[in-house]
């Protein structure tokens, strides 16, 4: 009876002496309950890892620094790849040292702490991917660097790829091509230079559209029989011309902003020189639009003129001769002939306007070379400049058949010849004419 009570009560204490240490101890292991939730997402087009996402909440415990949480990947995913760029932590805590290599990625607070409860979202680029497809777990330890913990895990699914994934995959393997046309970077460039096309095009339709008009203005004055008016329009129309549009891009673009009657402009615009396009300011684009304007309408200037001078003098003089002024006969006789002739060349003018608004890099818009630039020296791959260039092509290769195919049309319209032959060529005559000094269509034979 006695002994049957005493290992009763030995029993108890053991029980007791066991939820003592447990709950003890619970400050320290109460992370192993803490759930640590990852989002990995993959490029569509590859199949490959995008990005991993993972949610960690720092668990009950006060520690001293220096601290650490570690993310333990599979040899297969090649964690000893990333850089220090790879990995982002955002959160209320002093940004960590980063660190990888082959056991995975490390998140040293040396500084302070991480308070418990904190949450923090880990976000984590360029773990490869990898080749056999299934699940790969991933192992969550934190605490003080000699004494890491295990406080959770979560699993990678790798899918299977499918053929053109497995193509994109194998082109990743080739140095080559890695280097100069990474599908998973083009991929991941896309955005940034769809924003850097639209800045670009925007530039170029104001530009464009101011150019015209002052280009038209230059050329008058170039025409002018005043010396006074003359002589400075050929002297624009040559410093223009005969000087590298970046030389005029930076002097027009610094040194406008010491002109008083800029800063007078500027202030006199009030919300119109505010506003932003995805972090470019509005006084960014007007300089830019300013010395893309300048340049553009010296070379229009000589395109008017030249086809101006085209037409025959005696439009001029019959349209006087009717009673029109002259600003009418050129306004209604002369200028819409111009541009009936010049119009290929004035589209040429616009695809060449395109390509210069690349120069804008130079003095840190963020146009469609910039963008492309910023990212190459991230990844320090030249893929982006060959994603930018088809960019590039995506509105120059349209113009330019659209140009070709313009200068034909109005060929044909002017001389009647150099137009493309449809059917076949004329041959030889069958039988004989219907009468004599024409010839019926019905009657010649084509081979």
């Amino acid at each position: 009876m006695f002994k049957d009570g005493s290992s009763r009560r030995m029993r108890h204490l053991a029980v007791t002496v066991a939820s003592l240490v447990f709950s003890l101890a619970l400050p320290t292991f109460a992370h192993a309950v803490v759930p640590t939730q990852a989002d990995v997402t993959y490029i569509p087009i590859t199949g490959t890892i995008d990005r991993a996402t993972i949610e960690f909440e720092v668990p009950d415990g006060e520690l001293e620094p220096p601290v650490a949480l570690v993310f333990e990947f599979a040899p297969e995913m090649r964690a000893d790849r990333l850089r220090g760029t790879d990995v982002r932590v955002s959160g209320e805590v002093r940004p960590p040292a980063v660190s990888s290599d082959e056991d995975g990625v490390t998140l040293a607070f040396s500084a302070a702490a991480p308070p418990p409860g904190t949450v923090l979202t880990i976000s984590i680029t360029g773990l490869a991917t990898p080749d056999e497809p299934g699940e790969y777990p991933v192992i969550v330890r934190y605490g003080p660097p000699d004494a890491l913990s295990e406080v959770g895990s979560f699993t990678i699914d790798a899918p299977s790829p499918n053929v053109f994934q497995r193509l994109f995959r194998a082109m990743e393997r080739v140095p080559f091509l890695r280097q100069f046309f990474s599908p998973t970077i083009i991929w991941a460039a896309l955005p940034l230079l769809w924003r850097g096309f639209q800045v670009a095009v925007f530039i170029l339709a104001v530009s464009y559209s101011v150019g015209i008009p002052l280009g038209l203005s230059v050329s008058f004055m170039k025409m002018s029989r005043l010396a006074i008016l003359r002589w400075p329009a050929t002297v624009y129309i040559d410093v223009i011309r005969g000087t590298p549009l970046l030389v005029q891009l930076l002097l027009v673009y610094f040194g406008i902003t010491f002109v008083p009657a800029w800063r007078i402009a500027m202030d006199a615009l009030g919300p119109l020189a505010t506003w932003q396009i995805y972090n470019i300011d509005a006084t960014q684009f007007y300089r830019a639009i300013l010395v893309l304007s300048l340049n553009a309408s010296a070379y229009m200037a000589e395109i008017f003129r030249a086809g101006i001078q085209s037409i025959h003098k005696g439009q001029l003089e019959a349209a006087r001769s009717l009673g029109m002024t002259w600003p009418k006969s050129m306004a209604f006789v002369i200028i819409p002939q111009t541009v009936r002739r010049i119009l290929p060349t004035m589209m040429s003018e616009f695809i060449l306007l395109f390509k210069d608004t690349s120069i804008l890099f130079a003095v840190g818009i963020f146009e469609l070379t910039l963008q492309a630039r910023t990212i190459q020296a991230a990844k320090f791959n030249m893929s982006p400049y060959i994603a930018a260039a088809g960019f590039y092509l995506l509105l120059t290769i349209p113009l330019g058949r659209f140009v070709a195919n313009l200068e034909q049309r109005l060929s044909v319209a002017e001389t009647g010849r150099g137009g493309k032959k449809k059917g076949r060529q004329r041959g030889m005559l069958v039988g004989k004419p219907e009468s004599e000094g024409t010839v019926s269509t019905k009657e010649v034979g084509l081979r």
